[in-house]
């Protein structure tokens, strides 16, 4: 069975902690007891947005304010939903959920057009390259479930997405109040042809660029002269030679759970005989065609600490198990919540692949050595 993350957000009162909830109870996901009490709560009808809006503090102001995580499951797919508050204040909170996921469930309101934190929903999405997009119009049935409206909304989503990122991007009318198609095809608009939320999400394939791409591995660690790591993309074969910079590695044994094998697959976590333990070190990235090495590049950044003037300043960087000391040069004031482009050095060479850096899949964060804070999260957008 699949796994499959699924970012959720949307803007204060469009209705996402509802529509979480009739995913929830329409795929029988609520057991008798919580939905007695939501009925009851609810004075007779289920109040779907106390499902996901789990935090006294939440409840008592009626907004989200952190990121949680749900659970269901289908016939085929297991679904982590990933909860993010819709507040502008609360952008890292969004930047550090949305960043494990694959698929992003973006709500709109069908009363109002797009507002500036939807557009920085859009914003976070294109910077950690999620490639699919589900766009939700909620409350259709507060419009009288005309297509006008729906195709206005869609026009205004697409006025500020970025035409040159590669996003399959899926479009559905629903009213999540109502169950309009939400798990269940909707009745109401038989202009709309097109898959219900839960159908769209079922219909998603894993992608197939990780099986496909240029093998590289991660070390983790290192104990008694045997290799621990962690298959970032492409396969393992142990009759490849292994290469990082002028280096070479031979893998003579590879075991995964513990299980010998000859292939690994992305994802893998596997334990290594090779050739020579005394070049490999915690932090390494070995491919079958050597990683460049960094040690100048420019980040784009999702601020998580306190304001900070512009200036030189410097952190530890952490990407994977790699971490070096940071230095950064902010070019203006950045305030918690921002997202800047930065230039970056580094104290020692890390390994990078040009396709994972287009692919924006290497990310980072900066931590402070002396609180050990997280003070931001970000990807590595280029490298000198």
């Amino acid at each position: 069975m699949r796994i499959l993350k699924v970012f959720t957000c949307g803007n204060v009162d469009d209705g996402k902690s509802t529509l979480l909830g009739r995913l929830l109870l329409d795929s029988d996901s609520i057991s008798v007891d919580i939905l007695h009490q939501l009925t009851e709560q609810g004075g007779g009808v289920p109040n779907l947005a106390l499902l996901t809006d789990g935090l006294r503090a939440e409840r008592s102001m009626g907004i989200t304010i952190d990121v949680a995580y749900k659970f269901f499951t289908t016939k085929h797919t297991k679904y982590i939903l990933v909860d993010t508050p819709g507040h502008q204040e609360y952008t890292r909170n969004m930047y550090a959920g949305a960043s494990a996921c694959e698929v992003a469930l973006v709500l709109i309101d069908a009363l109002k057009p797009i507002e500036a934190q939807t557009r920085k929903h859009l914003e976070i999405m294109e910077t950690l390259g999620i490639t699919h997009l589900i766009v939700a119009v909620n409350k259709m049935d507060a419009v009288g479930f005309e297509q006008a409206v729906f195709l206005e909304r869609q026009s205004e989503v697409k006025a500020v997405l970025n035409p040159q990122e590669n996003q399959h991007l899926h479009w559905i009318p629903i009213s999540a109040l109502a169950g309009e198609n939400v798990v269940k095809s909707t009745q109401a608009m038989t202009w709309y042809t097109g898959p219900s939320v839960i159908e769209c999400l079922e219909s998603i394939t894993p992608p197939t660029d990780m099986l496909n791409a240029m093998p590289l591995l991660e070390i983790q660690g290192i104990y008694g002269g045997t290799a621990y790591g962690k298959l970032l993309q492409g396969t393992i074969d142990i009759k490849k030679t292994w290469h990082r910079g002028t280096q070479t590695l031979e893998i003579k044994e590879c075991y995964v759970n513990g299980i010998p094998t000859a292939v690994a697959a992305p994802g893998d976590q596997v334990t290594l005989q090779v050739s020579d333990i005394n070049v490999v070190e915690r932090g390494q990235q070995w491919g079958v065609e050597a990683p460049l090495q960094c040690t100048e590049c420019t980040v784009e950044l999702c601020w998580m600490g306190a304001a900070m003037e512009p200036g030189t300043m410097e952190f530890i960087l952490r990407r994977g198990t790699a971490e070096r000391l940071a230095r950064i040069d902010l070019p203006k004031r950045i305030n918690p919540n921002d997202i800047q482009h930065i230039n970056m050095s580094l104290s020692a060479p890390i390994d990078v692949l040009i396709e994972r850096i287009v692919a924006k899949k290497e990310r980072i964060i900066l931590i402070d050595a002396q609180t050990n804070a997280t003070v931001a999260a970000g990807i590595i957008k280029s490298i000198a």
